[in-house]
């Protein structure tokens, strides 16, 4: 039964989809040298995120509510990570660009939309603006995980304080340095 995406019920990937990104994950990973990856995985859960490569691992998760264009430009991002190894430092440095470029994709960090089936985002969200105690700097998040801290200050001075709650807009509005 389809829902109101065009998707299955509950996000499922279509089967076409599937096989479509399956073939072509091992169609590069052979023409490239690229040493095979087992794990193709789909999550439902990643709705504003395209897709996420685990390099240790050598497996790939992508986002359930991609369309095909989507599923194929992600697949190819992400190996591209899979192909330059660990990268802590920069992620989307020279050498991943140098990938992407060679695996038929934009060299471009980030997405120019969200998953294009994804769900609506619920309206009433809660939001958290949190603020640096050392720069004042603004940050905004739903989930307040611990151990957060501001980068350019440190995990000792850059102490993030929670001074904001409420729903997107007016924290976002907060965050810019304007009263909510």
């Amino acid at each position: 039964m389809s829902g109101p995406t065009g998707l299955p019920s509950g996000g499922a990937v279509p089967e076409r989809t599937r096989r479509e990104a399956r073939s072509l994950l091992e169609a590069l990973c052979a023409e490239h040298g690229i040493t095979p990856v087992p794990a193709l995985e789909w999550s439902t859960r990643m709705r504003r995120v395209l897709g996420r490569a685990f390099v240790r691992e050598n497996r790939i998760r992508l986002s359930a509510w991609l369309d095909e264009r989507q599923a194929a430009d992600t697949l190819r991002h992400e190996l591209a990570h899979i192909a330059v190894g660990r990268s802590r430092r920069r992620p989307h440095g020279p050498r991943w660009r140098a990938w992407a470029a060679r695996l038929g994709v934009e060299p471009r960090a980030a997405a120019k939309a969200e998953p294009a089936h994804a769900p609506p985002r619920s309206p009433g969200r809660r939001h958290v603006g949190l603020e640096c105690a050392s720069c004042g700097t603004r940050f905004v998040r739903q989930r307040v995980l611990r151990g957060l801290y501001c980068a350019a200050c440190g995990p000792r001075k850059g102490t993030l304080v929670r001074t904001a709650e409420g729903d997107r807009e007016t924290i976002h509005t907060w965050a810019q340095g304007h009263s909510p």
